[in-house]
């Protein structure tokens, strides 16, 4: 079978391939989404602190896994601090400490992508029953929960007389602090004697004064610090209270009534009641936290992270990798679009990627400054040629004063925008100068070897070409559909296999020579 008889064939197995890979994905995808009741979230620690020596130590404690709760990715950067992981059994507590290696300010930023589901299908950590070390922990005294104190003892006295023969201490211990102790603000004191006393307390207040109460009754309890996820930008942290009853730890919320069960988006961080992050040898600590909801299909419910699987699912990748491989995929659209011009229509462009190249630099930057720049360049270029020109220089040095040119415009052009508070971020300049400097190298090639005529010509080329990649780039549908099937770019592989066994006229061909086609006899009467 020769060439010609086996592209059609090439180019139909490729197509037919991209079709049952594209279809097998997207029931996958429908087979893997998220259940009703589930949903995906980003948990995002920024911490800064200051230190006058190095060695100072800061603690923070992660999230993990619980059967409603499963973190499926994280990312710390912690730099000039050096790690040193820790696991805690008596706390069962994911935490992690840095060391600091030089003074000055210290930052930290931890990324947690977690999956949460209502119905607690996910395999938790079971912790072992009590030991004597930790039921000691879970039941001695301090100075802010004071356990021994008369005030805690005589609260603990009167509720026991008031719970029937038959009644569940703990549950009223529990009602206690739900409904006779009022809630109050942040400000006021929040250890447990002062919110026994007043019988009114701040959230964590009360917890205290539960794990109080119940340390007194020889009842193990302690305190959890973690989030409610919700949307927020400025999330605060909770504290709650988990009692030992029958081998196992529940949980109970006197601020809001909750008790042995929390609703699902309740997630634990510390199990001992201190702060997420802490600092020793350190001042000017600055926690900030922050949840955001994902969009489903994150790579969550797919196959692990490792598996062979999951090589063409792009979706496991971190969430700000998306965008920009979503445009790049976009690319191969961009070539097509060339590949069409050049081939079917007749029209010449300097080169193959550079309309898809102009083309994403107008679209990853702002399509203004992308203009902008785009004339300045070839403004600049221009008229500098008519000038370099008489000063008889070689190519490469001529270029390269081209190309400083180039630069010292953008950079006075973009002081000049700020003064006009119109400032543009660093990548809708830098990316459109060197694509865009590229062009006018190519430009300068033509010209010395076929004229100024035709470089002009492949100009005006380039630039209809690039227009038609621009609308086809911006197309963030289509986009966002190849970046969850790339594979569908075996469809483009085949178009293009088609497209270059092309050997008809361009259409542009067909204009040129449209005076030597048939022509119509005259009407009228013959002589």
């Amino acid at each position: 079978m020769n060439a010609r008889k086996a592209t059609p064939w090439v180019a139909g197995l490729l197509a037919l391939l991209g079709v049952a890979l594209v279809g097998l994905r997207a029931y996958t995808r429908h087979a893997q989404q998220l259940a009703s009741g589930e949903s995906l979230w980003r948990l995002t620690y920024t911490v800064k602190f200051q230190t006058e020596t190095s060695g100072a130590r800061m603690s923070a404690a992660f999230p993990f896994d619980t059967a409603h709760c499963r973190v499926f990715r994280q990312n710390v950067l912690h730099p000039d601090m050096q790690p040193e992981r820790l696991r805690s059994p008596l706390l069962a507590t994911r935490e992690i400490d840095l060391l600091t290696l030089q003074p000055g300010e210290q930052n930290m930023t931890a990324k947690f992508d977690i999956h949460l589901s209502r119905r607690g299908r996910f395999p938790a950590y079971n912790e072992p029953l009590l030991s004597a070390q930790a039921r000691a922990e879970w039941l001695r005294s301090d100075k802010m929960v004071q356990a021994d104190n008369p005030v805690v003892m005589e609260a603990l006295q009167n509720i026991r007389r008031e719970t029937p023969p038959t009644g569940d201490v703990i549950q009223q211990l529990f009602e206690y602090c739900h409904t006779q102790v009022a809630a109050a603000e942040e400000e006021t004191q929040s250890d447990a004697v002062s919110t026994l006393k007043k019988k009114a307390g701040s959230p964590v207040g009360r917890a205290r004064a539960l794990v109080a109460l119940c340390r007194a009754n020889k009842t193990p309890a302690r305190l959890v610090t973690g989030f409610v996820m919700e949307e927020n930008d400025s999330l605060e942290p909770r504290v709650w209270a988990e009692i030992w009853i029958g081998n196992r730890w529940s949980p109970f919320e006197p601020e809001n009534g909750f008790a042995r069960e929390l609703p699902y988006n309740y997630l634990a961080v510390r199990r001992d009641g201190g702060d997420i992050v802490r600092v020793t040898r350190g001042s000017g600590l600055e926690a900030h936290f922050s949840a955001l909801r994902l969009p489903s299909g994150l790579g969550a419910g797919r196959s692990k992270h490792n598996s062979l699987t999951a090589l063409a699912d792009l979706t496991r990748l971190p969430l700000e990798m998306h965008e920009v491989l979503s445009l790049i995929l976009l690319l191969p659209l961009g070539g097509l679009v060339t590949a069409f011009f050049r081939t079917i229509v007749g029209i010449r462009t300097f080169g193959t990627f550079t309309p898809s190249l102009i083309a994403l630099s107008f679209v990853f930057a702002d399509w203004r400054t992308g203009v902008f720049v785009f004339a300045l360049v070839l403004g600049v270029g221009l008229v500098s040629r008519s000038f370099l020109d008489r000063l008889k220089l070689l190519m490469v040095p001529r270029l390269s004063t081209v190309l400083t040119l180039v630069v010292l415009c953008i950079i006075f052009c973009v002081s000049l925008l700020d003064m006009l508070r119109l400032t543009p971020g660093a990548q809708a300049v830098l990316l459109p100068m060197v694509i865009l400097t590229m062009t006018i190298e190519r430009f300068y090639l033509t010209s010395e070897e076929d004229g100024t005529g035709f470089a002009l010509q492949l100009l005006a080329g380039t630039v209809v070409v690039s227009l038609c990649c621009y609308f086809v780039l911006r197309w963030g549908s289509v986009g966002r559909f190849l970046f969850a099937f790339p594979e569908a770019h075996l469809v483009t592989i085949a178009v293009l296999i088609l497209m270059g066994r092309y050997t008809g006229y361009r259409l542009s061909e067909l204009l040129r020579f449209r005076d030597f086609g048939p022509t119509r006899k005259p009407e009228g009467p013959q002589s």
